[in-house]
């Protein structure tokens, strides 16, 4: 009688859904990972700039001049009042980095978000794993308190059938501490995907907080 205890006591610790939403894992990890930020610094370097930031990456001071005046040479520069300044002869060169960049950061993006989506399908498929067998275990939970209440009231003959539902719920308690740590490593392994904010990211898989950030979970 003192395994049937054991096997009720074992009852009481059903598995705990976590709710978490796909998008905002998603976007979290869109924002955080180091690579697309490294990627995305590239191509800020690469961006056309506007009038302004141009005429100060490509004005200097010029030494060479006199008083005033503006002279006209046949080099890319004209130079005016003591500054000098390069006039680039066409910006088709740097319309192809920044686009080849732009095609770098999406290509970058696209990767990323197609190994995250891979490693949430296989956290859902090992929680849903978890969430099945919570089912089972509760039914199995019902059915050997109502035995054991029969063999209370003297049907000793339901005995072999409690033994065979304490067998079962076993076997659930195995895939339950088998499928768990294989939940809790792949959790692990999206959080890694974020960073130094991998640790928000591990929180909200595991339902310790509701968002992350200004992220809706």
């Amino acid at each position: 009688m003192m395994r049937i205890a054991g096997w009720g006591l074992l009852l009481l610790m059903p598995f705990r859904a976590v709710a978490w939403e796909d998008d905002a894992v998603l976007s979290f990890i869109s924002g955080a990972n180091p690579i697309l930020q490294a990627q995305r610094n590239v191509t800020q370097v690469y961006a056309k700039p506007d009038s302004m930031t141009w005429a100060l990456q490509n004005t200097s001071l010029s030494a060479r001049l006199g008083f005033g005046g503006t002279e006209f040479r046949d080099d890319p520069y004209t130079t005016y009042g003591g500054l000098q300044i390069s006039i680039p002869l066409s910006s088709i060169k740097e319309e192809r980095e920044q686009a080849l960049k732009l095609v770098a950061e999406a290509k970058e993006i696209d990767d990323l978000h197609t190994k995250v989506i891979h490693d949430i399908a296989q956290l859902r498929s090992l929680e849903s794993e978890l969430a099945a067998s919570d089912v089972r275990r509760k039914f199995l939970k019902e059915k050997a308190a109502w035995l054991k209440k029969r063999i209370d009231e003297g049907y000793s003959s339901e005995m072999d059938e409690l033994w065979t539902i304490g067998s079962k719920l076993n076997d659930e308690d195995a895939l339950i501490a088998k499928v768990g740590v294989l939940a809790k490593t792949q959790r692990y392994k999206l959080a890694k995907y974020a960073g130094s904010q991998w640790q928000t990211l591990l929180a909200y898989l595991e339902g310790k907080i509701g968002t992350l950030g200004g992220v809706d979970g």
